[in-house]
């Protein structure tokens, strides 16, 4: 907790404040005028004293340096160092600031701005009226302040008196000095009496307080990734966020009710109220217009978030009254929640870890609650219990609107672990904190995103019935949230891979464009999605090129780069790409497993299985390097091996249907006929849609004989993909061998038209008999489809019978039909003859072959 009761003077002369925390500092409009008058500041922001019984601040000198970036800004004058002092911790010594001070009334005249600001602990030694407190500055001792080390808050009144009155200077005092930590004076007040006396000392025209003289001003990472809520809000406001009749101003009544809707609002459960005196019609600010959009700009499509607060020195107070049992019970609390042990959950729980009813979080928050001399401790309690069940869930949804890809390629059941407990949890944070507070409906919504986005996750098959549960869940989330793009990513998903239904899904993606325009991670399962369903290459490229254009640097988008070359058979560039992405440390084990994928395709299956295993050794959590690593086993008919790796990949995820159906294919091949036809039923479990499955059956009801089965099967296959080539050749098969050659033809000649290119195993397939005893039927087919080849081995022929006129006649024709082969027909011993006459061959190779030949 940031126990600063920030005071503010602001004096009545528009001055406009700028530059949040964490910022470059922003520049305004050209056209709107700056003040012609000289400003000198002294900047000082203290978090880590010298003395280690002072303690430690987190955002003191971070909330210091953003202002002193606000004011080398142009909307802050753009003070150069001959105008500006920042002293930030060892720096800030009691020496210093006395020297800065003084360079501030030697150097300041009539018109002049001056601004003091201070940023650390505030604190008196005891509660009497001649000691009105001290800003304690680094180099301050722990107990006894008038040793030095401090800045006694009636010689500021001091100084701030001469230059205002004696220097006729404009002067602007800003003080964060009351925070929690165990200070001398904290038995008795100190920090808040400090804060009191500053405001009684300074009797200027508008005051400005961060809370009540009884509260502690709220600091946490939610506000500009480390600020306090007070001040985060005020300087928002002042650009314009608080101008509520848009007349380019900003007045005292508006801040109040800016600060009130908002910092009291979002701090809660604890209290904080701002307060303000003065004139509510005073001018505290001009907004700049193009400013004002640059501020709006950068918190366009934010979720809301929810932080943690301290409460050293409130705690040890309050501690000190109670008995060793509850403070036990207090640390076993807070213990509980730095190990995330939130919720007790019984044994044998399906979905979380066995905690015992009375070890957990919420237990003890709940015995704590109800003791009264922990009163003042409650509501810290309830906030920092409500902000770690959901810190979890929102670290995972800044990486995915971060498109992080740590997170990003984490496999499923890492994912289901990992996200199973979020739906309980933030259940209990919104339970907590309750209906009336501003981050409820967004952990409401958040809660059933979660469940859907679990149900979805499960099953990324053809699946209406998850479809239709998972998106009655996703529509849930949107009752809480409507603007939550997040819903809309994974309803573009289920529509997609559980519908098969593309248009509606490219409808969500557009509906989340709208809201978050730069994201990427639509675009990344986007293309996912179109290389497992569509395999459109257009589509997949269109997408890739969205990705480069929103982020050229994206190592997601250098591995769909990969995929689109080897999708289009451009290897070498492929190969280029995957390579890339085994250098970069996060995204190491997907470039070894992308390799092993391209090796595998062109048949390099050592080298596959070296970067396979580099892949496993990375993160052998993942389905896919085992996945690959069966198919290359398979491949080279290593077959209790590439079993092996097929059953771990599905102990990875037990629902990808192609793993089913590989492992049955090697069942097949092994003669193990009752476990292939267990394995093809269980992957049409999860896709009945995949018509290569039903062709597995075919071929499998056909090995045993089952002609009527495979035959079913085959149909089957042809029904849900007619462009299925495999299967209607199979089809053929069948009907060759039933006697029914005619309609054998009927389908092959289908089969061939889809771009079924086994020449040779069409030759030699026992199948296929019948239909090759139909010499001029089989030929003419064969030329209509295959001319290439035809050709080429009547050239052949021809060659070998010593007809070379006639075989130089057919092999152009080869040629002109698109025969490509260039290695082998240099070693064919067919076309010897060919070779010998050089001039001729010559002639056809630099014709057809430019870029091979070589004179």
């Amino acid at each position: 907790m940031k126990s600063t009761s920030l005071t503010i003077f602001l004096f009545t002369f528009n001055f406009l404040f700028a530059q949040q925390k964490g910022a470059s500092p922003l520049s305004p409009s050209p056209s709107l005028s700056v003040p012609h008058f000289v400003t000198r500041a002294v900047v000082i922001g203290i978090s880590d004293y010298q003395d280690p019984a002072i303690p430690d601040l987190r955002f003191a000198d971070k909330d210091a340096e953003a202002f002193a970036n606000f004011l080398r800004s142009p909307a802050g004058g753009s003070l150069d160092s001959d105008h500006l002092k920042v002293l930030l911790n060892p720096q800030a010594t009691l020496g210093q600031f006395a020297a800065a001070l003084d360079w501030l009334i030697d150097e300041s005249s009539e018109g002049d701005q001056v601004i003091i600001y201070f940023s650390g602990h505030g604190d008196v030694e005891r509660k009497t009226i001649s000691q009105p407190g001290y800003m304690l500055c680094w180099d301050a001792p722990s107990r006894v302040y008038m040793g030095g080390g401090c800045f006694n808050v009636r010689d500021l009144q001091e100084v701030v008196s001469t230059l205002s009155t004696q220097n006729k200077a404009r002067v602007l005092m800003v003080a964060d000095a009351c925070r929690s930590g165990k200070l001398s004076g904290s038995a008795i007040g100190g920090p808040q009496l400090t804060s009191q006396n500053l405001a009684q000392q300074f009797a200027n025209e508008i005051k400005i307080l961060s809370c009540q003289p009884d509260e502690y001003s709220i600091e946490g990472e939610q506000w500009g990734g480390g600020r306090g809520a007070f001040s985060y809000h005020l300087v928002d406001g002042l650009y314009g966020l608080a101008d509520k009749n848009n007349d380019q101003l900003v007045n005292l009544l508006e801040i109040r009710s800016y600060l009130e809707n908002h910092v009291t609002k979002e701090v809660a459960p604890q209290s904080q109220l701002p307060v303000t005196y003065g004139n509510g019609r005073e001018e505290l600010a001009t907004v700049y217009p193009d400013l004002l959009a640059q501020v709006q700009k950068s918190k366009a499509g934010q979720m809301p978030t929810f932080s943690p607060t301290e409460n050293r020195g409130i705690e040890e107070e309050v501690l000190s009254t109670v008995d060793t049992t509850i403070q036990e019970l207090y640390f076993a609390f807070k213990k509980a929640l730095k190990d995330k042990v939130f919720l007790c959950t019984p044994e044998g729980s399906a979905n979380h870890a066995f905690v015992p009813a009375d070890k957990c979080a919420d237990a003890y928050y709940e015995r704590l609650i109800t003791e009264p001399k922990l009163e003042r401790l409650h509501n810290s309690m309830k906030r920092n219990y409500a902000a770690a069940l959901q810190d979890d869930a929102q670290q995972v949804i800044n990486k995915w609107m971060k498109a992080d890809l740590g997170e990003f390629v984490q496999s499923k059941k890492t994912q289901t672990e990992k996200y199973q407990p979020y739906v309980s949890y933030l259940d209990r944070a919104a339970e907590l904190l309750g209906e009336h507070h501003y981050m409820y409906n967004a952990l409401k919504a958040r809660r059933y995103f979660f469940e859907g986005y679990l149900l979805a996750l499960s099953n990324r098959n053809p699946n209406k019935e998850i479809a239709e549960k998972s998106l009655a869940i996703f529509r849930e989330a949107l009752k809480w949230q409507p603007d939550l793009p997040l819903v809309y990513w994974q309803m573009s998903l289920v529509h997609g891979y559980n519908l098969r239904d593309m248009d509606s899904s490219d409808y969500y993606v557009q509906k989340i464009l709208l809201l978050s325009p730069s994201w990427l991670m639509p675009y990344f399962d986007a293309g996912l999605m179109i290389f497992f369903t569509t395999n459109d290459v257009a589509l997949f490229r269109s997408n890739v090129e969205k990705i480069t254009k929103i982020d050229s640097n994206s190592v997601v988008g250098w591995e769909y780069w990969g995929v689109y070359y080897l999708m289009t058979g451009q290897y070498v560039k492929a190969e280029e790409f995957f390579y890339k992405l085994t250098l970069v440390e996060s995204f190491e084990s997907v470039g070894w497993n992308d390799l092993g994928w391209l090796y595998n395709i062109t048949g390099r299956f050592a080298e596959s299985e070296e970067v396979l295993k580099k892949a496993i050794s990375l993160d052998s959590t993942q389905y896919m390097p085992w996945f690959l690593l069966a198919w290359g086993y398979s491949a080279t008919k290593r077959y209790a091996e590439a079993e092996q790796a097929y059953k771990k990949s599905l102990s990875m995820d037990s629902t990808i249907h192609q793993t089913y159906n590989n492992l049955g294919a090697i069942y097949l091949e092994i003669n193990r006929y009752q476990e292939a036809e267990q394995a093809f039923h269980k992957a049409l479990q999860f896709d009945s849609t995949a018509a290569y499955i039903y062709n597995n059956l075919g071929r499998l009801y056909h090995r045993l004989g089952d002609y009527t089965k495979s035959e079913l099967a085959l149909e089957k296959a042809f029904q849900k993909d007619s462009t299925f080539y495999v299967a209607l050749y199979n089809i053929a098969c069948y009907r060759s061998l039933r006697g029914q050659v005619d309609t054998a033809f009927l389908f092959l000649e289908q089969a061939l038209k889809k771009g079924y290119k086994s020449y040779g195993w069409m030759h030699q397939d026992t199948d296929m008999i019948p239909l090759r005893e139909r010499k001029e039927q089989w030929e003419n087919l064969m030329l209509k489809y295959f001319p290439d080849i035809v050709y080429y081995n009547l050239a052949c022929e021809l060659s070998l019978q010593n007809q070379i006129d006639k075989a130089y006649d057919y092999f152009e024709l080869s040629l002109q039909n698109g025969y490509k082969d260039f290695d082998w027909m240099h070693k064919d011993t067919d076309l010897a003859l060919l070779r010998e006459q050089k001039e001729r061959w010559q002639t056809l190779m630099k014709k057809y072959f430019p870029e091979q030949h070589k004179d």
